[in-house]
């Protein structure tokens, strides 16, 4: 068990609970015979205090049960789920507080359960460990949902970033470059910015970036990264000092982020960093000439790459930032695809999806993703070409019709190799749900001919779309839940017959 201050405090208290309502002792009953306040009592069973020696010993006596029985962690049949659950990181991956949850409560409530709930705690626990919920799955659902429900936008945070344009005199008509973000961290919050250093580390080169907060503030950047996503992080480097945002990692890898909180300060400084680099008037304007085009013309989206000095997926961020709030098209997903040349994986390791009850990616771990998505389809493509170097990118559109449903989307995509290994490519996309005429009004270019249009589902194991050339695996999931169905048939029919 994780001996933190907090559990030693909470398993305490609630042995002390157990033991008086096992002796069927009232609070005042054996705050009595302890010689203790009420008050004083019913904090050391909340798991609020831990009590000095003398005091456990007095509730020793008064329980029947030796002191060293008593501070021992060693949990009975009933709490032992709740060692397991203090035990696990199941909790510190649940944003708790920020829900107005005391986590003291809920397991108070939980010791209190009956056995059953014991029993599915311990159940949960069991998938936690066994399942990518171990890998802060709990607190970046929770983030996404954290998203979903602000409608991808966050008013103080657009604030921000325009009081700290004009603090520093940053122009909109100028696009933001690594020399002036770093200008802006050296001269006004003390920063050394080396972008030499890490590299010769080689168990370093797959970082972008290592913070240092010793004497004098240092960032280590990889010197592989590109202008644009140096100036990326710097942008976040300055969020985090401009917000006053302590909360954090410093080290720049998502696998570095281990909490809810930490979590939601990276969201806050990235969206600061790509409202920093694409101020919001700008892209509204250039947003709003794209849906006018009659024509698809993936290479006005390419150029405003080159006009904001931003990644393809900077730039899909901050279109899914603007387009609820400002276009109304708040019926949208967001994914980030990333496929390695070796294994031939394709991985889903971003997604957001805004008012859509279809999940276009698919819940299903360990399965094959559809094939028919333009995600990874521009993957493909990306992957034929003979000239491959980092900026490099390629992009298309699809209308995306969900087989057996009427849900349909636009779906455009961009990909690119990665930086950091060369035999792993990237894609990102942005699907607009097509469910009225007021969309299609918006859109202008929906009805051009050359954007092709397919029909989609989930993954390869739940699909049964016939003469699918995409397809990589039988449709297993479906064939399992045919022989089911042949089997209560049958025995239905037995029932009836004999």
């Amino acid at each position: 068990m994780k001996l933190t201050q907090s559990n030693i405090k909470l398993i305490f208290g609630l042995k002390v609970k157990q033991l008086r309502q096992s002796k069927n002792l009232s609070l005042s009953q054996l705050a009595k015979k302890a010689k203790m306040s009420i008050s004083y009592l019913n904090e050391i069973e909340s798991g609020k205090k831990y009590p000095k020696t003398d005091k456990i010993s007095a509730l020793s006596k008064a329980l029947g049960i030796n002191y060293d029985n008593l501070v021992s962690l060693k949990l009975n049949k009933q709490l032992a789920p709740i060692g397991e659950l203090l035990d696990s990181n199941v909790l510190d991956q649940l944003p708790l507080d920020h829900y107005g949850i005391d986590v003291n409560k809920l397991i108070a409530l939980l010791a209190n359960a009956p056995l059953k709930l014991n029993v599915l705690v311990s159940t949960i626990i069991e998938m936690a460990k066994r399942s990518e919920m171990s890998q802060n799955n709990f607190s970046r659902t929770a983030l996404r949902m954290y998203k979903e429900f602000n409608e991808n936008y966050f008013p103080d945070l657009e604030l921000a970033v325009d009081k700290f344009r004009k603090k520093y005199k940053l122009s909109q008509s100028k696009r933001i470059t690594f020399n002036v973000l770093s200008k802006i961290l050296k001269e006004n919050f003390n920063y050394l910015v080396d972008d030499t250093a890490l590299n010769h580390f080689p168990e370093l080169r797959h970082l972008r970036a290592v913070v240092s907060t010793d004497e004098k503030p240092r960032i280590y950047l990889n010197n592989n990264l590109s202008d644009y996503q140096k100036s990326f992080i710097l942008g976040k480097e300055l969020a985090y000092n401009y917000l006053n945002i302590s909360d954090r990692s410093y080290i720049y890898s998502a696998v570095s982020l281990d909490s809810f909180d930490q979590l939601l300060n990276n969201l806050n400084t990235s969206y600061f960093s790509t409202s920093l680099m694409i101020p919001g008037k700008k892209i509204i304007n250039d947003f709003a000439k794209f849906l006018k085009r009659k024509k698809w013309d993936g290479e006005f989206l390419l150029l405003l790459l080159k006009k904001y000095n931003v990644s393809p997926e900077m730039l899909f961020q901050r279109i899914a930032s603007i387009a609820p709030k400002y276009f109304q098209l708040n019926k949208f997903f967001f994914f980030r695809f990333e496929y390695d040349l070796l294994t031939k994986n394709f991985n889903l390791t971003k997604e957001l999806r805004l008012n859509i009850n279809q999940n276009p990616g698919g819940y299903h771990y360990g399965e094959h993703y559809c094939r028919r998505w333009i995600s990874l389809d521009i993957i493909k493509k990306l992957d034929s070409m003979k000239k491959r170097d980092f900026n490099q990118h390629t992009i298309g559109a699809q209308i995306s019709n969900f087989i057996y449903s009427t849900n349909q989307f636009l779906s455009i995509s961009i990909a690119k190799i990665n930086q950091f290994n060369r035999s792993s490519y990237s894609s990102v996309t942005l699907g607009f749900k097509i469910d009225d005429d007021d969309v299609k009004n918006k859109i202008k270019f929906l009805q051009d001919l050359s954007i092709k249009i397919k029909e989609v589902n989930n993954t390869c194991e739940r699909c049964d779309l016939p003469n699918c050339k995409e397809r990589v695996i039988e449709p297993i999931m479906i064939y399992e839940e045919l022989s089911k169905e042949k089997i209560q048939k049958a025995i239905n029919k037995l029932l009836i017959e004999s």
